[in-house]
Protein backbone atom coordinates (compact mmCIF):
# COMPACT_ATOMS: atom_id res chain seq x y z
CA UNK A 1 0.00 0.00 0.00
CA UNK A 2 2.79 1.92 1.14
CA UNK A 3 4.44 2.16 -1.93
CA UNK A 4 1.21 2.29 -4.23
CA UNK A 5 1.00 5.89 -2.62
CA UNK A 6 4.99 6.68 -3.52
CA UNK A 7 4.59 6.21 -6.76
CA UNK A 8 1.44 8.24 -7.48
CA UNK A 9 3.17 11.02 -5.45
CA UNK A 10 6.07 10.81 -7.51
CA UNK A 11 6.65 13.37 -10.27
CA UNK A 12 5.97 12.86 -14.19
CA UNK A 13 9.09 12.57 -15.78
CA UNK A 14 9.33 13.50 -19.25
CA UNK A 15 10.90 10.60 -21.16
CA UNK A 16 12.57 11.41 -24.62
CA UNK A 17 13.53 8.35 -26.46
CA UNK A 18 14.82 8.09 -30.05
CA UNK A 19 11.53 7.49 -31.10
CA UNK A 20 10.62 10.80 -30.31
CA UNK A 21 12.59 13.01 -32.26
CA UNK A 22 9.76 13.62 -35.21
CA UNK A 23 11.54 15.77 -37.35
CA UNK A 24 14.66 13.22 -37.11
CA UNK A 25 18.25 13.20 -35.17
CA UNK A 26 21.16 15.48 -36.14
CA UNK A 27 23.85 14.22 -37.67
CA UNK A 28 26.72 13.74 -35.68
CA UNK A 29 29.81 15.90 -36.06
CA UNK A 30 33.31 14.13 -36.39
CA UNK A 31 35.06 13.28 -33.07
CA UNK A 32 38.13 15.70 -31.71
CA UNK A 33 40.79 13.32 -33.46
CA UNK A 34 39.15 13.10 -36.77
CA UNK A 35 38.33 17.07 -36.85
CA UNK A 36 41.35 17.81 -35.30
CA UNK A 37 43.74 15.62 -35.87
CA UNK A 38 46.42 14.00 -33.36
CA UNK A 39 48.10 17.00 -32.43
CA UNK A 40 45.46 18.33 -30.10
CA UNK A 41 45.77 18.62 -26.12
CA UNK A 42 43.82 17.14 -23.78
CA UNK A 43 41.59 20.29 -23.06
CA UNK A 44 40.90 21.05 -26.49
CA UNK A 45 39.46 17.48 -27.07
CA UNK A 46 37.57 17.44 -24.02
CA UNK A 47 35.93 20.98 -24.84
CA UNK A 48 35.46 19.98 -28.45
CA UNK A 49 33.38 16.65 -27.93
CA UNK A 50 31.68 18.47 -24.93
CA UNK A 51 30.17 21.18 -27.42
CA UNK A 52 29.96 18.60 -30.18
CA UNK A 53 27.17 16.48 -27.95
CA UNK A 54 25.55 19.48 -26.99
CA UNK A 55 25.45 20.92 -30.40
CA UNK A 56 23.92 17.55 -32.21
CA UNK A 57 21.97 17.33 -29.01
CA UNK A 58 20.15 20.73 -28.76
CA UNK A 59 19.74 20.72 -32.77
CA UNK A 60 17.37 17.11 -32.25
CA UNK A 61 15.40 18.58 -29.14
CA UNK A 62 14.90 22.00 -31.17
CA UNK A 63 13.61 20.20 -34.47
CA UNK A 64 11.49 18.12 -32.38
CA UNK A 65 10.01 20.82 -30.54
CA UNK A 66 11.23 20.67 -27.17
CA UNK A 67 11.78 24.34 -25.22
CA UNK A 68 13.89 25.18 -21.98
CA UNK A 69 13.69 24.70 -18.90
CA UNK A 70 14.74 21.01 -19.27
CA UNK A 71 15.43 18.93 -16.00
CA UNK A 72 19.18 17.32 -15.95
CA UNK A 73 17.48 13.65 -16.61
CA UNK A 74 15.62 14.81 -19.68
CA UNK A 75 18.98 16.66 -21.02
CA UNK A 76 20.70 12.70 -20.64
CA UNK A 77 17.71 10.62 -22.18
CA UNK A 78 18.56 13.19 -24.94
CA UNK A 79 22.04 12.19 -25.17
CA UNK A 80 21.10 8.84 -25.01
CA UNK A 81 18.79 8.77 -27.70
CA UNK A 82 21.82 9.95 -29.90
CA UNK A 83 23.62 6.71 -29.34
CA UNK A 84 27.02 9.04 -27.62
CA UNK A 85 29.69 6.89 -26.06
CA UNK A 86 28.99 8.71 -22.88
CA UNK A 87 26.21 6.82 -20.50
CA UNK A 88 25.95 10.26 -17.97
CA UNK A 89 26.59 13.72 -19.78
CA UNK A 90 28.55 16.35 -17.05
CA UNK A 91 27.11 19.26 -15.63
CA UNK A 92 29.54 21.45 -18.06
CA UNK A 93 27.66 19.17 -21.24
CA UNK A 94 24.34 20.06 -19.88
CA UNK A 95 24.96 23.60 -19.61
CA UNK A 96 26.44 23.68 -23.21
CA UNK A 97 23.30 22.09 -24.30
CA UNK A 98 21.40 24.57 -22.85
CA UNK A 99 22.85 27.11 -24.06
CA UNK A 100 23.28 25.83 -27.51
CA UNK A 101 18.90 25.32 -27.56
CA UNK A 102 18.15 28.93 -25.93
CA UNK A 103 20.24 30.29 -29.05
CA UNK A 104 18.18 28.24 -31.44
CA UNK A 105 15.43 29.70 -29.59
CA UNK A 106 16.08 33.04 -29.64
CA UNK A 107 17.15 33.15 -33.06
CA UNK A 108 14.55 34.24 -35.38
CA UNK A 109 16.26 33.90 -38.32
CA UNK A 110 16.23 29.85 -37.23
CA UNK A 111 13.81 28.18 -38.82
CA UNK A 112 12.37 24.42 -38.86
CA UNK A 113 11.31 22.93 -42.11
CA UNK A 114 9.79 19.57 -42.38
Amino acid sequence: MLRTLRRALRPTRLRIPALRFAAGIAELPPTAREALGTDVTAGEAIAYNRVRVATATAVSLYRSGYTLPMTDDDLDDAVRALDFPYSVPSAETHASIRAALAVLEADYTVTLTC
